[in-house]
């Protein structure tokens, strides 16, 4: 009878979180992201760049993201406001309750995009949607 090992195969290189510089570079970029969308968006169901950024920024201990979400949410056009709404409910929820609040009788409208529909929201509709969970799935998904 013939025994068979079989072995794990490890990457040789450990995965390598992006630096806190970069992800203030993607933060940079993040500012004028033209459209919120998380989940398959398009007809190829792709991940958009402004999910992409926002998981570079999410990935980051909760102090670095949570400063900059932060200053997203101060600088950033309203669908980067969204984005930045979104990690900070995740990492500092009573923070996002008062920046929630601080939106009330806004008229900012944000792009939103789900699969291939794109249509405009009001920002303090997006950030209702963000309190509830709507977008929990896909920012926890791997």
């Amino acid at each position: 009878m013939r025994k068979t090992t079989i072995f794990l195969l490890f990457p040789l290189f450990p995965f390598v979180s992006p630096s806190q510089d970069e992800a203030a570079s993607v933060a940079h970029r993040l500012a004028s992201v033209k459209v919120f969308a998380f989940g398959g968006i398009g007809f190829a169901g792709e991940t958009s760049d402004g999910e992409k950024d926002f998981r570079i920024i999410y990935s980051q201990p909760h102090d670095v993201a949570l400063k900059l979400f932060e200053e997203l949410f101060k600088n950033g056009n309203p669908e980067a406001k969204s984005y930045a709404l979104a990690g900070i409910r995740q990492v500092a929820p009573a923070r996002f309750a008062t920046l929630k609040q601080s939106l009330a009788g806004s008229s900012t409208k944000v792009v939103t995009m789900s699969g291939c529909i794109v249509e405009e929201k009001l920002l303090t509709s997006v950030a209702d949607d963000i309190g509830k969970g709507n977008y929990d799935y896909w920012i926890k998904r791997r």
